[in-house]
């Protein structure tokens, strides 16, 4: 009997099932701010977290994300493009891991390897003006093979 459960698990879990992407996961929601976000890698879904959940950006924000490593990390490089209501505001790529300047513990990972980010970030202003924001941040490394990406939903409505 258990071993026809556990194979009928496993076969439901390998299963190639209807799902085309990653589920809409909520990152925070209050009456004055919303954050959402989707993994657009058709291979892997990341785990992200911001705490506190506020359009308050003057405070210190507790960032924390996890995900497996399908490629090694020697380089590593950002994209970033932010939408504003619909419009294009604003693009920056940067390099985040380089061979001579490592900025983050997970440089120089390597391929099968948990990454777990954990660390208080600041965004330089103070506040999101009210509206709908799409985000869309990728990572890829030096043989230009994407680590990550993700599309963030963010909405700020701030309380009059």
């Amino acid at each position: 009997m258990k071993i026809s459960s556990i194979v009928l698990t496993i076969s439901w879990l390998l299963w190639p099932g209807e799902m085309k992407e990653w589920p809409r996961h909520t990152m925070c929601k209050t009456k004055d701010f919303e954050a959402y976000y989707k993994s657009c890698d058709p291979l892997q879904d990341v785990g992200i977290s911001f705490n506190p959940c506020s359009r308050n950006l003057k405070q210190n924000i507790i960032a924390k994300v996890g995900l497996i490593l399908r490629q090694d990390v020697n380089l590593l490089y950002s994209n970033t493009k932010i939408y504003y209501k619909g419009t294009y505001l604003f693009h920056e790529e940067k390099p985040l891991c380089e061979k001579t300047a490592p900025q983050f513990s997970f440089c120089g990972k390597k391929k099968g390897e948990f990454i777990f980010y954990n660390h208080s970030v600041r965004f330089g202003i103070s506040s999101l003006p009210k509206g709908e924001y799409l985000i869309l941040l990728e990572f890829v490394n030096e043989q230009n093979y994407k680590i990550a990406c993700v599309n963030f939903t963010v909405y700020s409505n701030p309380l009059d």
